[in-house]
C-alpha cells in the first residue's frame, strides 16, 4: 500500500531543515562580514578646538590597548606579494580605512596596505595595488566596481610588511555598493 502523504510529510521536514540551516548561517561562509556602502563618499570634520580637547583628554589617559584585527579565512586568496604602488585601480568604487597601533590606537602614517578584487577589466591578480597611510592613518584607493567572484563580489585589504603582524582580510560588498570601509589595528609581532 502507497503512502503519498508520507512523501509530502517528509518534503516538509526537509524544507524546514533547509530553512533552519539558512536563517542560522552567514552569507559568505567565509567570516567575510558585508563592509560596503552605497551613496557618495562620506568624510566627517571636527573642529579643530574639538580636536584639540580630544587629544589632550587622551595624553592625560594611561596607554590603551586596541583589539588587533585578525586575519580571517579567504583573506590570503590569490594575493601576491609586494604589490606595485598606485594612485588608482580605476573609477566607480572606493575602498578605504584607518590604520592604526594595537598598543595606544594611535593612527599609523606611511604603512603600506595592500588592495586586491575582481572587476570587469581582470581578476583579482591583476587588480591589485599599494597604498600608504597619511598622517591621520588613512588610506585610500579608487577602483572599478568589483564583480562577483565565486558568487559573491569581494575585496581583499592586507598587511604584510615586517613591523607588524600580517593581517589578510576579505570583506563581502554589495554590487550597488561605491564604497567600503575596512579598518585595521595592527599588533607587534611577537
Amino acid at each position: 500500500m502507497r503512502r503519498p502523504w508520507l512523501l509530502g510529510v517528509l518534503l516538509a521536514l526537509v524544507t524546514v531543515g533547509i530553512v533552519a540551516a539558512l536563517i542560522d548561517s552567514e552569507v559568505s561562509g567565509t567570516g567575510a562580514e558585508n563592509v560596503g556602502e552605497s551613496g557618495p563618499e562620506r568624510t566627517v570634520t571636527t573642529e579643530p578646538r574639538a580636536e584639540e580637547r580630544a587629544e589632550q583628554r587622551r595624553q592625560q589617559r594611561p596607554p590603551r590597548r586596541c583589539k588587533p584585527t585578525q586575519s580571517n579565512p579567504g583573506g590570503t586568496n590569490n594575493y601576491i606579494p609586494n604589490a606595485p604602488e598606485r594612485d588608482s585601480l580605476g573609477s566607480g568604487f572606493v575602498i578605504t580605512g584607518l590604520v592604526r597601533s594595537a598598543a595606544g590606537c594611535r593612527p599609523l602614517k606611511g604603512v603600506r596596505i595592500q588592495v586586491w578584487l575582481a572587476t570587469e577589466t581582470g581578476g583579482e591578480q591583476d587588480n591589485r595595488a599599494s597604498v600608504r597611510t597619511g598622517s591621520d592613518g588613512r588610506y585610500r584607493i579608487e577602483t572599478d566596481p568589483t564583480v562577483p567572484q565565486f558568487g559573491e563580489p569581494n575585496i581583499h585589504v592586507a598587511y604584510d610588511d615586517d613591523e607588524y603582524r600580517s593581517v589578510f582580510i576579505r570583506r563581502v560588498v554589495d554590487l550597488d555598493d561605491e564604497r567600503a570601509v575596512v579598518n585595521l589595528t595592527l599588533a607587534r609581532g611577537d
